[in-house]
């Protein structure tokens, strides 16, 4: 008996465990549902790919819209139709840590536009019709890596347009037709590793860069400059590096250099200068190396004092003057300036060092006075002539030839 008493108690607890299961089954099958998630719902014309992180690429987005969520920490806005950026346009989104404006058809940038971003890390501003940087556009940002404004009609920045933002890596203005950089432009914008300007820069007004302190690398390149103006670099200080550079500078004018302050490094490389007034680095400028190499300056320059730790003056090409020592030049500050600099005129000459050109006396006999312009054009021309002479010599020859034969 006891084999059947097990069999019927097995049999007896399958049943009531089967039961239990349709049991619990069915009330699983009936509970109520769990709650939904308390997410708030995206923008109209964005796309919210997680609560941090939010794109609103829509052409019919007129403005930043207001629901987003403070959790927001990157945002595009690109390819909107956002014309106008009005102050404090960002404040509910503090923490904000990536925004792209990019390709939008943004024409204006109101004063603090983008205070209250205090994590802000990075601003892209890019292939808009932006045409000018109003002042305190990007005022009030604090710690950001890069703000980029590449690729739009930037064609002026007004003064105080950067004031009170410190502590940047990168402000880049490249691809934007700026012609003239106003008075305090860049003021109030400290400790920034680099600033990128355009190329093609045709006026830099007195004090353009006042204000302006604690730059790593400031680099002008492939300017247009009828002048460098007295007092253009007056209130830059603390530079690591300020490079003039590929440029057409003109005329160096007296006290171009006057107020400008702690630079470790003065770079004036491969540029064309038609005359030096004055080119002067007195102590006060505490300027530690000044390099001025493959420069070609048509006029010598005409007052150079350069208090300076260290210089180098090299493969630059000056005027050679006939009978002249060139260590009379005021430039030759250096043991090897004779042999590491040549000369552009007399083009009998040209491309020869200065010491070669000196020991060759004769090579400049009988060329005219003035100015070296004036003597490298009648080099010019004294050298057209010759090779027009060329061809009348030859038929001179060749009729005595005839006659002779005849």
């Amino acid at each position: 008996m006891a084999p059947f008493l097990q069999l019927r108690w097995l049999v007896h607890w399958l049943v009531s465990a089967a039961a239990w299961g349709l049991l619990c089954g069915a009330g699983f099958a009936h509970s109520p549902p769990l709650m939904p998630s308390l997410a708030p719902p995206c923008p109209l014309h964005c796309i919210c790919l997680s609560q941090s992180q939010v794109v609103c690429n829509s052409a019919s987005l007129r403005g930043v819209p207001s629901t987003l969520t403070p959790t927001v920490t990157q945002l595009s806005l690109s390819r909107a139709d956002l014309r106008v950026l009005r102050s404090d346009a960002f404040a509910h989104l503090r923490q904000l840590r990536r925004l792209a404006l990019d390709a939008c058809n943004l024409t204006k940038i109101r004063p603090f536009a983008f205070r209250g971003l205090p994590r802000l890390r990075e601003l892209y501003i890019q292939h808009t019709p932006l045409a000018t940087v109003d002042a305190f556009a990007f005022a009030a940002l604090q710690n950001i890596t890069s703000i980029v404004l590449s690729h739009n009609r930037i064609a002026q920045i007004e003064a105080y347009a950067f004031a009170g933002t410190n502590y940047i890596k990168l402000v880049s203005l490249r691809n934007n037709p700026i012609k003239r950089i106003l008075a305090h432009a860049f003021s109030g914008l400290n400790d920034v590793v680099q600033i990128e300007l355009p190329s093609g820069i045709r006026s830099i007004e007195p004090q353009a860069f006042a204000g302006l302190g604690g730059v790593g690398t400031l680099e002008l390149a492939y300017m247009d400059l009828p002048a460098l103006l007295q007092d253009t670099f007056r209130g830059l200080t603390r530079v690591g590096r300020l490079a003039l550079r590929e440029s057409d500078l003109g005329v160096i004018r007296v006290g171009a250099f006057d107020g400008l302050q702690r630079v470790d490094v003065l770079e004036m490389c491969n540029n064309k200068i038609d005359a030096v007034e004055e080119l002067a680095l007195v102590q006060n400028n505490s300027v530690r190396s000044f390099k001025l190499t493959g420069n070609h300056m048509l006029e010598s320059p005409e007052s150079v004092v350069l208090e300076v730790e260290n210089v180098v003056i090299s493969g630059n090409h000056l005027p050679c003057e006939c009978g002249r020592d060139p260590l009379a030049n005021p430039l030759a500050l250096t043991a090897d300036f004779a042999e590491e600099n040549y000369c552009i005129s007399p083009l009998k000459v040209r491309g020869r060092s200065l010491a070669s050109a000196t020991g060759a006396g004769a090579a400049c006999r009988g060329e005219a006075g003035g100015s070296a312009r004036a003597r490298a054009a009648a080099g010019a021309g004294a050298l057209l002539g010759d090779a027009l002479a060329l061809p009348h010599l030859a038929l001179t020859v060749t009729a005595l030839a005839f006659f002779a034969g005849s």
